[in-house]
């Protein structure tokens, strides 16, 4: 039988690291476990966006997924945006990783995944035309499946 259940009773109780590291701590809760569930369903299929308030653990849940998935199998990448990120900034960091494959096609090493966690997003500055540049190029890629070289 299909019957609904609340994300609080999923929650599980919380149990102290040992030994104890303050960076470690992870308070178990209901939007924590939302955050988990849909990434675990969503992030092989496609590209995710996670928003939600300060503090309720987005980035932990996501560095937690990404670390839990196999080395063999995928190359992580995190950017970490701020008022000062550049789309140029976003495109150097990505091609620093992955290679050259054949002709003008680019990716991951061979028999891999690249998964690019982008952290802050909301922060670069707003040009004159009101775009955020790193975004716009984040979504050129998505959208297109590509993006021109700069040089």
């Amino acid at each position: 039988t299909h019957k609904w259940e609340s994300w609080e009773s999923k929650v599980v109780g919380y149990i102290e690291p040992v030994p104890f590291r303050f960076h470690q701590i992870m308070v178990p809760t209901a939007t924590s476990v939302l955050y988990r569930e849909m990434l675990e369903r969503l992030a092989p299929l496609r590209p995710c966006l996670f928003v939600g308030d300060s503090g309720t653990a987005k980035t932990l849940t996501l560095e937690t997924y990404i670390s839990s998935l196999p080395v063999d199998n995928f190359a992580k990448l995190k950017i970490n945006m701020s008022s000062r990120t550049s789309s140029r900034d976003v495109q150097t960091t990505i091609e620093a990783n992955i290679e050259k494959r054949h002709g003008t096609v680019f990716g991951p090493a061979a028999g891999k995944k690249l998964i690019v966690f982008v952290d802050d997003m909301n922060m670069p500055k707003v040009d004159l035309y009101g775009t955020q540049q790193p975004i716009a190029l984040l979504l050129t890629l998505l959208d297109h499946g590509f993006i021109y070289a700069y040089e």
